[in-house]
């Protein structure tokens, strides 16, 4: 028995080095980095942009692109008329992609009704980001407001957006706070509610990146603000338009924060296949960003390198070096030539796996309820490495598929 464990004890070992390896790779984007963010902002006083201070408010442009949006278009309208903001400094221009339903129709109507409203649709599909460089292009607007269709806004929130870039001109970017809605009708609880938590975690650090150092590291796409000047043409192709504009305005030594206060409103997502496609597709912006932007770390590596490098590049990097680590591993089994111990160290490592990718389907439900959280995050990763194998086995030209979600 006893020679036994010990005749295992490399294939233990194999997985103790490995937990090492991942605990290793994960300690500073999601442990360290965050909890020094949180210490350094405990010596900091909260800012608040009160947009009653502002007395005088810029004209705006709301601009986004459509495709197949029926559902939501409406109520989209809707809530940006809704809006506490002087009309007739406001603008809506939306570009249709081709649609082929009844958006377009939908949008028709609400122009023939109301003259805030600019719908153009595009000769054939060309992408969200040329959508929007066309839509900026046909207004002249002071601010510009980047929304997707299927995000709604409070009535306040375009004051909130907008009233840090008045009041502070340092700051050419704002990200808006997206709350999910529809959480307890939602029956695949486990999925929407660790999305919910994610983004309430990464809302509180953008929120004390911008207030510490003006350097929140990513807006988010369907809710920010934008001087024009400080719009620069997103090129043909771009998945992340709003990490793109992001790091366009941290290089040119200019601020971008995070507004709780803004807040818009999303459905949550009722299809798991379809939610892990659109973090596949984030991935591969974000691998394209990193190849855009990554000299920043060297040449503007205080503050925004450093946090660039800290809170999203080692994030991106985390399932592509721990997936070389187990190759690695595995490769050092094969070559000392213990196939029983090398067999053994992969049929236990897909257990595991399966374990933790579907421990719905595996586990009791009272054992599968804490694995969720785990699940969750390790789909993100997948999604990550796949998205890296897609950024570079593709060319992208930008075009989109919305994501079904619980829409009314």
């Amino acid at each position: 028995m006893i020679d036994s464990l010990v005749k295992l004890y490399p294939f233990y070992s194999f997985l103790i080095e490995l937990i090492f390896m991942a605990s290793a790779f994960l300690s500073i984007p999601y442990f360290l980095y965050p909890k020094l963010v949180d210490l350094l902002y405990t010596f900091k006083k909260p800012i608040k942009y009160n947009y009653h201070k502002v007395e005088s408010w810029p004209t705006v442009d709301i601009v986004f692109a459509a495709y197949n949006e029926e559902a939501v278009i409406e109520e989209k309208l809707k809530s940006i008329l809704a809006l506490d903001y002087p009309r007739e400094l406001l603008k809506i221009r939306i570009g249709s992609d081709c649609s082929t339903d009844s958006t377009d129709l939908l949008l028709t109507k609400f122009m023939k009704s109301e003259d805030s409203i600019d719908f153009v649709r595009m000769k054939k599909r060309s992408g969200k980001s040329n959508i929007i460089n066309d839509m900026v292009s046909r207004g002249d607007s002071e601010v510009i407001i980047g929304t997707d269709a299927n995000i709604f806004f409070s009535p306040d929130a375009l004051k909130e957006l907008v009233a840090p870039l008045v009041l502070n001109s340092k700051i050419n970017l704002v990200g808006g706070n997206l709350v999910y809605r529809g959480m307890e009708q939602n029956k695949s609880y486990g999925i929407s509610k660790n999305e919910e938590s994610y983004i309430n975690w990464e809302n509180n650090l953008k929120q004390k990146e911008g207030e510490l150092w003006g350097s929140t590291m990513g807006v988010e796409g369907g809710c920010y603000a934008i001087r024009r000047d400080a719009f620069i043409e997103i090129p043909r192709g771009t998945l992340m338009e709003d990490f793109f504009h992001t790091m366009n305005v941290l290089k040119s030594r200019k601020e971008v924060v995070h507004s709780n206060h803004a807040i818009c409103t999303e459905d949550v997502s009722n299809n798991s296949s379809m939610e892990f496609n659109r973090k596949i597709r984030i991935s591969q912006g974000n691998w394209q960003n990193l190849i855009r932007f990554s000299s920043m770390i060297f040449t503007h590596t205080v503050p925004s390198g450093l946090i660039f490098l800290s809170h999203k590049v080692l994030r991106w990097l985390f399932p592509v070096l721990l997936t070389f680590g187990i190759i690695i591993k595995l490769g050092i089994r094969i070559n000392d030539g213990d196939f029983l111990i090398l067999t053994l160290s992969i049929i236990e490592l897909v257990i595991i796996g399966f374990i933790i990718l579907y421990p719905t389907k595996i586990l009791p439900k009272v054992l599968s309820r804490p694995m969720r959280s785990l699940s969750y995050f390790s789909w993100m990763n997948i999604a990550l490495f796949i998205g890296l194998i897609r950024y570079l086995r593709t060319k992208e030209n930008g075009i989109w598929q919305p994501t079904t979600r619980n829409n009314k």
